[in-house]
């Protein structure tokens, strides 16, 4: 294995690296190599790498594993960036399911917008009572595929992600898995959000679970009503609920970037 071939993607600017493994090109162990990969600058550089395997249920299987190198549970933007390519690569019509770890998705693809239809919430807490600080309202915490947790601010361009998203990430609280963090304003109706992501240790320019979950916590703790639009640095991600199943559908752009060839031996 000297050269793989790779398309990158950005799901609202979250952006990846996608791998067809359908004919096991990798083993999804070379940790090193992925991490590498997203490295900024000295690799391609991406938020994470996606794996679209082979499966015998279902239109495909999608594996996917933060720039640190270490495979997550789930990654909303990258399964809307996975559905994408597989319709455009005839993988998968229009309408398809997909497996991630034991979860089945569902996803459509209508142009350049891939809406998802996500898991239900788990470990719900709203103001679980961590926060430490009077700079923030305590919103919540739950597990949609990865874990996060909200806080709300009044002037989210003068937050401090990076340090506050990272403190809170590692805090004792959410220890041993930590959480992503999710900052929340609401000004004149327009909803803005930005976030840490776990596993990238940075902040990312939209996170499609975490939108989600701060959407299940202003309608739970505010009555904010659904379908809600989020403004993240990256783009625009709308949230509704599904009327056939109650579930919520997360919704927004992906762009196909460009395409390339990795050269193994470097990394």
């Amino acid at each position: 294995m000297s050269e793989i071939r790779f398309t990158k993607l950005s799901g609202t600017g979250n952006d990846f690296i996608l791998i067809d493994n359908r004919r096991k090109i990798l083993r999804g162990d070379e940790y090193p190599l992925i991490e590498g990969i997203c490295r900024r600058r000295t690799g391609v550089g991406a938020d994470g790498v996606l794996l679209i395997e082979q499966s015998d249920t279902v239109h495909f299987r999608m594996r996917y594993y933060n720039a640190d190198g270490f495979e997550a549970e789930m990654c909303g933007n990258g399964a809307r960036a996975c559905a994408y390519y597989a319709y455009k690569n005839d993988i998968a019509p229009a309408q398809m399911k997909f497996a991630v770890g034991e979860e089945l998705y569902e996803a459509t693809v209508e142009g350049q917008f891939v809406s998802l239809l996500m898991q239900e919430p788990q470990e719900l807490v709203l103001s679980p009572g961590i926060l430490e600080t009077e700079n923030f309202q305590e919103g919540g915490y739950l597990v949609l595929g990865v874990p996060h947790y909200v806080l709300f601010c009044d002037n989210i361009e003068q937050v401090d992600v990076e340090k506050t998203g990272a403190y809170y990430c590692e805090h004792a609280a959410f220890h041993p898995r930590k959480t992503n963090v999710n900052f929340v304003s609401d000004s004149g109706g327009l909803l803005k959000i930005r976030t840490y992501e776990r596993g990238v240790n940075a902040e990312t320019l939209s996170c499609g679970t975490g939108t989600v979950s701060s959407a299940i916590i202003l309608n739970r703790m505010m009555q904010k009503p659904l379908p809600m639009e989020f403004q993240a640095l990256g783009g625009r991600l709308q949230v509704d609920l599904d009327s056939a199943s109650g579930r919520h559908l997360l919704r927004g752009e992906v762009e196909d970037v460009y395409h390339g060839v990795l050269q193994t031996s470097v990394f």
